[in-house]
C-alpha cells in the first residue's frame, strides 16, 4: 500500500496541475491559435521603407555646411549610437540619436536646432505627398499601433485619418517629419483578432516593455507545462486502456473523450507552438543574443560610434547620387556613407570579405577565423520567413568553443547579428517549429499554407474542448 501511494501521489499532482491550469488557459490556448490563422494573412502593421520614402524629399546636398563631426559634437560624442542626414522643413538635417539624450534635430545647413512640427505643419507635410483629403490630426502618445519601444524616441506622434477608400492612418513623427507608422482600416480590424491577442498585445500592458515581457513570459511557461503534462497525462490513461484489452483509445464520456483524443492526436503540435511560443519570449534567458557586446562594435568599427561617423566629410557627400537618407557608419577606422532611396539601399563601394575577415579576427582575440564570405540567398539560418538579412552579408566563421558565426552588413560595416551554436538551435525550436520554417517547405506555396490551416484547425478543435470543460468544472464548482 505505501508503494502504491507514493506512486499515485505524482499522477495526483500532475492531473491537479493540468486541471486547473488548463481551466484558466484553455482560453488563451485556443485563442493563440485562432489568431494565429489570422496572422499568417495578416501581419502587424508596419511600414517599410520604400513608403516612408514616398512622404520625403531628396537630401540637398549642396546646402550642407556644417560637417558631421559638428553635428555629432551637437549630440554628445561619448553616447551617440546613430547620426542620419534626411529633409526636414525642405532643409537637411541631420538626426541624432543618443542612447543617454535621446533625439536630437540639427539643421545641417547652419547648425541650428530644429523645432518640432505643429499640428498644422504635420498636416501640410502630408498634404505635400498626397491627394487625399485629412480628416483628423491628434496627438498620439501611445496608441495599438505605436506601443513598440522603437517608437519611444518620437513621441509624441501625430495620427493623421485620411478620407480615402482603405481610411489610411498616417503616423508622422514631430521631430523629424517622418512617416514612422501606417494602418488601414481592414489591417486594424484584423489585428485585433490577429496580432494584439495572440501577443497579449493592449496598449496598457505592452507600453511597459518589463511587465508585458514579464507577463508574457510566465504566461507562455505555464501554458508549456500545462500542455507537456496533458500529453503525459493522456499517454499513460491511453496505455492502462490498451493494457486492459480494449480496443478503445479512451474510457472517458462526452467532451473529456473528445479532449482526450485530440490531445492523443494533436498533442504534441499543441505542446511544439505552445513551447516555441514561449521561446520567441526568451530575450536572452536561455539562448544566447544575437547582439555584440559594445566592446566588439567598437573594434570592427574602429572606434565609438560618434568618433567614426564624424570622420566622414562633406566633400564625400556630394560624391553621392540624390537620396531620401544618408546614414553614417564606419568599419576598421573608415568613414562608410550609405545612401537610401526608393530602389534600396547604396554605397559607392562595397566592403571586401577578406578585409572583413581580417578585422573580425581582430575583435575576436585573433587566431580564430575559420571560414568567411557572403551568405547565400538561400541559407536555412539568416533568410527566414520572418526576419532577413539584407543582401551582401557577409558572415566570418570562428573556431571558438561556440561556433561562432558573424554577420557584418557589407555596405556599411555594421554587425547585424551574433550566431552561435546556441542561436542556430534557437532558429529551429522557434522559426522552426512555431512557424513551420523549414527547408523545403516553407518556400512550397500553397502545401505550406494547407499544413499550417490543418494543424492550428486541429490545435484550436482541442483547444475548444479545454474551454468546455474548464467552464463545466467552474459551473460545477460553485
Amino acid at each position: 500500500m505505501p508503494r502504491r501511494y507514493e506512486a499515485t501521489q505524482p499522477m495526483k499532482f500532475l492531473a491537479f496541475y493540468h486541471r486547473w491550469t488548463g481551466v484558466v488557459l484553455g482560453p488563451f490556448f485556443f485563442m493563440w491559435f485562432c489568431s494565429g490563422i489570422v496572422m499568417m494573412y495578416v501581419p502587424f502593421p508596419s511600414i517599410p521603407e520604400k513608403a516612408q520614402f514616398a512622404y520625403m524629399s531628396p537630401v540637398d546636398t549642396d546646402a550642407i555646411n556644417i560637417s558631421p563631426a559638428k553635428a555629432v559634437a551637437e549630440c554628445g560624442l561619448a553616447t551617440i549610437s546613430s547620426l542620419r542626414l534626411i529633409t526636414f522643413n525642405t532643409r537637411p538635417t541631420y538626426v541624432c540619436n543618443s542612447t543617454k539624450l535621446g533625439l536630437k534635430v540639427i539643421y545641417a545647413d547652419d547648425g541650428t536646432r530644429a523645432s518640432p512640427l505643429t499640428r498644422v505643419e504635420a498636416g501640410h507635410l502630408v498634404e505635400r505627398f498626397t491627394s487625399e483629403p485629412i480628416t483628423v490630426i491628434a496627438e498620439s502618445e501611445y496608441d495599438q499601433w505605436t506601443v513598440h519601444q522603437n517608437f519611444d524616441s518620437l513621441r509624441p506622434l501625430y495620427r493623421i485619418e485620411m478620407a480615402d477608400q482603405d481610411r489610411t492612418h498616417l503616423y508622422i513623427t514631430p521631430k523629424t517629419g517622418e512617416l514612422v507608422q501606417r494602418t488601414t482600416r481592414s489591417q486594424r480590424f484584423w489585428n485585433y483578432i490577429g496580432s494584439v491577442p495572440h501577443w497579449i498585445y493592449p496598449t496598457l500592458l505592452r507600453k511597459d516593455w518589463v511587465a508585458w515581457d514579464l507577463v508574457v513570459w510566465w504566461l507562455s511557461l505555464f501554458g508549456s507545462l500545462c500542455a507537456i503534462t496533458g500529453v503525459y497525462l493522456g499517454v499513460v490513461h491511453w496505455t492502462r486502456v490498451r493494457r486492459s484489452s480494449r480496443t478503445a483509445l479512451s474510457l472517458f464520456r462526452g467532451w473529456m473523450r473528445w479532449h482526450h483524443i485530440l490531445g492523443l492526436f494533436v498533442g504534441l503540435v499543441i505542446v511544439s507552438w505552445i513551447v516555441s511560443g514561449w521561446l520567441s519570449m526568451d530575450h536572452g534567458r536561455l539562448f544566447s543574443s544575437p547582439s555584440p557586446t559594445n566592446e566588439v562594435a567598437e573594434v570592427v568599427r574602429g572606434g565609438s560610434y560618434g568618433a567614426m561617423s564624424g570622420r566622414a566629410s562633406i566633400a564625400d557627400l556630394s560624391t553621392y547620387p540624390p537620396a531620401m537618407e544618408f546614414s553614417f557608419h564606419a568599419f576598421d577606422g573608415v568613414p562608410i556613407i550609405v545612401g537610401k532611396t526608393i530602389k534600396g539601399p547604396f554605397t559607392l563601394s562595397a566592403l571586401n570579405p577578406d578585409l572583413v575577415a581580417k578585422v573580425v579576427d581582430k575583435a575576436f582575440s585573433g587566431g580564430l577565423v575559420q571560414r568567411w564570405g557572403f551568405v547565400s540567398p538561400n541559407d536555412i539560418y539568416t533568410q527566414l520567413r520572418e526576419g532577413q538579412l539584407p543582401e551582401n552579408t557577409i558572415r566570418v566563421e570562428l573556431s571558438d568553443p561556440y561556433k561562432t558565426w558573424v554577420h557584418i552588413d557589407g555596405r556599411s560595416g555594421e554587425i547585424l547579428s551574433i550566431m552561435d551554436q546556441s542561436r542556430r538551435i534557437y532558429r529551429w525550436l522557434f522559426n522552426g517549429l512555431h512557424s513551420l520554417d523549414v527547408p523545403g517547405l516553407a518556400d512550397k506555396r500553397p502545401l505550406w499554407d494547407i499544413l499550417m490551416l490543418a494543424l492550428l484547425l486541429a490545435g484550436s478543435a482541442a483547444s475548444l474542448t479545454s474551454v468546455v470543460l474548464g467552464l463545466k468544472r467552474i459551473m460545477t464548482s460553485r
